[in-house]
């Protein structure tokens, strides 16, 4: 789907918005959460077309052209992932995995930079995520995942967006801020007992499939910790009140 946007190429400069095929684009992060990634997939899957270029036009989402050229996405892995995920199937707008493209707006081009004095230029202006679904890291860039389809599921990220979404906590500016909450809640929260009965992995949790009261048991538990005096200076914090 065209955007009506300049295709964005390895010389782009810094500041410009251009439009670049989902499929171009490297992530800078393992996870999503994927009840929000479900969340946004019917969402726009029930678009038309105008309304899904509208909404991707005024959504823009950041990259950093590095590495001898490849557009690293540094933020919206969720907005990308969903939006692939409804390529793949049947969505009003008749995209598909070939012609899906976003709008983009290019944070730096450090094209000329690569391997490890790109990744230390990304580390340091913290728009590299080195952390797994498990929370755990730091890992290589190498093994980052090569495509946004790729990205694997933190249950934890879907709870912070659950949290979020009810008031919980503001949407905060600071970099990784909602990976931080899903750290804080890893912690704290078991989020399917099944986990300790060893019949399933952690990364395989889906709280919309979750029996409902469980689900409520478990958002209102995770809501009260980010209303706790624990939480206070995590980003975004609210309080009690």
């Amino acid at each position: 789907m065209d955007l009506d946007l300049e295709e964005c190429t390895t010389k782009t400069p810094a500041g410009i918005r251009c439009q670049v095929k989902v499929a171009a684009l490297t992530p800078t992060q393992n996870a999503v959460g994927l009840d929000e990634v479900n969340d946004k997939v019917a969402r726009y899957s029930a678009k038309t077309k105008a309304d899904l270029k509208d909404y991707l036009i005024v959504h823009p989402v950041p990259i950093v052209i590095g590495n001898g050229g490849k557009f690293y996405l540094t933020d919206h892995h969720h907005l990308t992932n969903a939006l692939w995920k409804t390529a793949e199937g049947r969505n009003k707008a008749g995209i598909d995995t070939k012609n899906a493209r976003v709008a983009v707006t290019v944070l730096h081009n450090l094209a000329s930079l690569k391997g490890y004095h790109f990744w230390k230029a990304m580390h340091e202006a913290r728009l590299v995520y080195l952390y797994d679904h498990y929370g755990a890291g730091p890992i290589r860039p190498k093994d980052l995942l090569p495509h946004v389809k790729d990205l694997l599921n933190d249950p934890y990220r879907g709870l912070a967006w659950a949290v979020r979404t009810r008031y919980g906590y503001h949407k905060d500016p600071h970099p990784f801020a909602e990976f931080l909450w899903a750290d804080f809640f890893r912690i704290r929260i078991i989020i399917d007992n099944w986990i300790l009965k060893d019949k399933i992995r952690g990364s395989e949790v889906l709280i919309s499939n979750l029996p409902e009261d469980q689900r409520k048991d478990l958002i209102d538990s995770a809501m009260q910790w980010a209303k706790s005096p624990e939480a206070r200076g995590m980003p975004g914090y609210i309080g009690p009140n």
